[in-house]
């Protein structure tokens, strides 16, 4: 069976992200990771904007309860399985996905443009062009533009 990875960020989205990759799973007959990543990043209010340290196990465990409890709310939950990663979220997205048996990566996109997107990025863009498996894209803003 193959397996549709849905990559969560835990935003008040997420809930209709999952809800999109499963109803897609069901339909494909396929088995679903949630996955999310704890971000490990750079101080930058930090003299020499050094490393932030925090405790790492205990954010993991707490994102490992969250999407608990998003996977509860399913029926069906004995088929839908969760892993968390720490690190760059674009990175460990596409390394997870492309480790395992997944057939298709479920993400979702802010849709930011101009300068928010030239400052802070666009991870879904970033997986988009690196994967190797197909990407299901979900806007977040479903408001017309």
């Amino acid at each position: 069976m193959s397996d549709i990875m849905i990559a969560v960020d835990l935003s008040s989205f997420s809930e209709h992200l999952i809800s999109t990759g499963i109803s897609l799973a069901d339909k494909m007959n396929a088995s679903v990771t949630l996955f999310s990543v704890v971000e490990i990043g750079i101080g930058l209010g930090l003299p020499e904007g050094g490393p932030v340290f925090t405790d790492i196990p205990a954010q993991i465990k707490e994102v490992e309860e969250r999407l608990e409890a998003y996977r509860q709310n399913y029926p069906d939950n004995d088929r839908i399985k969760i892993l968390v990663s720490a690190g760059n979220p674009k990175h460990e997205t596409l390394e997870q996905a492309h480790a395992g048996n997944t057939s298709m990566l479920v993400v979702g996109t802010h849709g930011r443009t101009g300068l928010d997107h030239m400052l802070l990025g666009s991870n879904a863009e970033y997986i988009i062009r690196h994967s190797r498996i197909p990407v299901l894209v979900v806007p977040y803003n479903q408001d017309k533009h």
